[in-house]
């Protein structure tokens, strides 16, 4: 997401692009950034129940601030008794940061480790459709594709998966793990040829993985 922002007096008014207006007082947006800070620190000390707790009160208080949501993610997301927060509170940031990719990604991810998977394949359908309008050059979008395609996976959709597979090797060609994932999908489809040629693949870019899927299927 691209931000834009001026200063007027006491006040900075915030947009992003399809995002709606937000006035913060500085002061509350200079508190907002000290415990935004204090967090990743804590998140890097592994103190996460600590980063959860301070970050609510910056999202509360400063609902406008990006940053405080990603990391109450990426805290969140190793607190058993937070994840049902961390989901409500990423759906609720996507009611302010409109066709935000990277939030979408983040809510299915943590979809997907709940084994919510029909949410999840719906999170991460956004995060594509925003990714068409933000630009696809940002460093995560190839698992946008992946992470659905996984979902497909573990919910026995394999056909549906393959051509997010294919999608993801554009966006991040001599992927191992996409290979090895697509081979499997290829296989529970009865394409071993195409199943062992991406095993074949994947194990000469380094995949100690599908060592075993070329023993027991390619032979």
């Amino acid at each position: 997401m691209k931000y834009l922002s001026s200063v007027f007096f006491l006040f900075i008014s915030f947009l992003t692009f399809g995002q709606d207006v937000y006035d913060v007082e500085i002061e509350v947006r200079e508190n907002s950034i000290v415990i935004n800070n204090t967090a990743v620190s804590m998140i890097a000390e592994g103190n996460y129940k600590s980063a959860v707790r301070i970050l609510e009160k910056v999202i509360v208080d400063d609902p406008s601030f990006h940053s405080a949501y990603l990391n109450y993610y990426r805290a969140g997301s190793n607190v058993d008794e937070a994840k049902d927060k961390v989901i409500e509170t990423l759906r609720s940031g996507l009611k302010i940061f409109k066709e935000d990719d990277e939030m979408a990604y983040y809510l299915g991810n943590i979809l997907q480790r709940e084994k919510r998977l029909d949410e999840a394949i719906q999170a991460y359908s956004d995060a594509i459709a925003y990714s068409k309008i933000n630009g696809e050059d940002y460093p995560l979008v190839w698992a946008y594709y992946f992470n659905r395609a996984n979902c497909y996976l573990k919910s026995n959709q394999h056909a549906k998966a393959i051509p997010d597979y294919d999608y993801a090797l554009i966006l991040s060609p001599e992927n191992a793990d996409i290979l090895t994932n697509r081979g499997f999908c290829h296989y529970k489809t009865n394409n071993n040829g195409k199943a062992c040629a991406d095993w074949q693949k994947a194990s000469s870019l380094g995949s100690t993985t599908t060592s075993r899927y070329i023993q027991t299927y390619c032979q």
